[in-house]
């Protein structure tokens, strides 16, 4: 939950001021209301079940991603986006009722950003001007939203498993981001892919 409102406050509203039409600050509009609006829900149930303090914890390292560009915000949502839709999907089948109710409810408004992404990342990708500006900011947020799928070996993974709150380990859902976004850059953009692993942190033994 704490990872909406992170997106929302360092991707959506900034980006507002960088749209390029009145039709596109719009979207950003809505699309950082959503954001805001999916962490007031989560954050509804979380205190529901006793878990405030984990709001206090700081966000993922992909926040740490400046948007300087509309290009730059565009890219972070068929990318960042796309990974949340990943987690998410897996979270739609969970046991937990609450939760699995609460991300069906949510899944549209997240597919609807990964989609607004992709389109507009055809249209830059196909413009020389924007094209490698596309590509760069592809590589770099492809790398630093390898870690949001959390550690290889996490125990939490493991028990989240056990409990039916989670289907995929870490790695198959990291695997799944991989595949989506490969095909995203190489089959949509027509672009390259950068070198990436599965599994984090990545080990070399």
């Amino acid at each position: 939950m704490r990872n909406e409102a992170a997106g929302a406050a360092v991707f959506d509203e900034p980006s507002i001021s960088l749209a390029p039409t009145p039709r596109d600050k719009w979207l950003a509009c809505r699309m950082a209301m959503e954001e805001y609006g999916h962490h007031l829900k989560f954050n509804k149930l979380a205190n529901e079940l006793g878990l405030e303090d984990v709001q206090d914890r700081p966000p993922l390292s992909v926040f740490d991603y400046q948007v300087e560009s509309w290009t730059g915000y565009v890219m972070t949502k068929a990318i960042v986006d796309l990974a949340e839709v990943v987690l998410m999907e897996d979270l739609c089948e969970c046991s937990y009722v609450p939760l699995r109710e609460l991300c069906r409810s949510l899944m549209p408004e997240e597919r609807f950003h990964v989609g607004f992404g992709t389109a507009r990342a055809k249209r830059l990708a196909a413009d020389p001007g924007t094209r490698e500006e596309v590509r760069s900011s592809a590589h770099r947020l492809i790398a630093m939203t390898l870690p949001f799928f959390g550690r290889s070996d996490s125990r939490n993974n493991e028990t989240f498993r056990k409990w039916g709150i989670k289907r995929q380990t870490n790695d198959e859902a990291r695997a799944e981001f991989v595949r989506r976004t490969r095909a995203l850059l190489c089959d949509d953009l027509e672009l390259d892919y950068p070198e990436v692993a599965t599994r984090w942190p990545v080990t070399t033994s």
